[in-house]
């Protein structure tokens, strides 16, 4: 059997296209904010999204997630026997790759942090982050 995680860390992410897609048109239908959401599923597999709406007060070059609805997605992963695998939000007008802010802002080590960029519209890039020992270092994405 593949070790899917080290420690306790992810060690990559298996995105399903449809959810792919579906965060992704998500954030193209406001592409001027930040959208925000928690990813769910099991081993390193994701069977769902949870959009969180993003309470910044500078929502197109930030994101934080209201609290309330933060729980409520997590609760909702517990009712159905999921774990949290990632935490997902757009830069409407950057790379797909952590700003200084993201860095800051990082909590959860152990679950991806996946950034979906719509710097061009008609190439998205979607990539995925461990957070471990202060940073954001690129995680293996598969989008199966």
């Amino acid at each position: 059997m593949r070790r899917v995680r080290h420690g306790d860390r992810l060690i990559k992410l298996v995105l399903p296209r449809d959810l792919r897609d579906r965060i992704v048109a998500d954030a193209r239908h406001t592409p001027t904010v930040e959208i925000c959401g928690l990813l769910a599923g099991r081993g390193t597999r994701c069977t769902a999204a949870y959009p969180v709406r993003n309470i910044s007060p500078e929502p197109a070059t930030a994101f934080y997630m209201d609290p309330q609805e933060q729980i409520d997605a997590m609760g909702m992963m517990q009712a159905s026997g999921e774990e949290m695998l990632g935490i997902y939000h757009s830069h409407p007008r950057t790379d797909a790759w952590p700003s200084a802010r993201d860095i800051a802002g990082a909590a959860y080590p152990g679950v991806a942090y996946v950034i979906i960029s719509l710097k061009s519209a008609a190439a998205i890039e979607v990539a995925a982050f461990d957070f471990a020992n202060g940073d954001l270092t690129p995680m293996p994405l598969e989008i199966a």
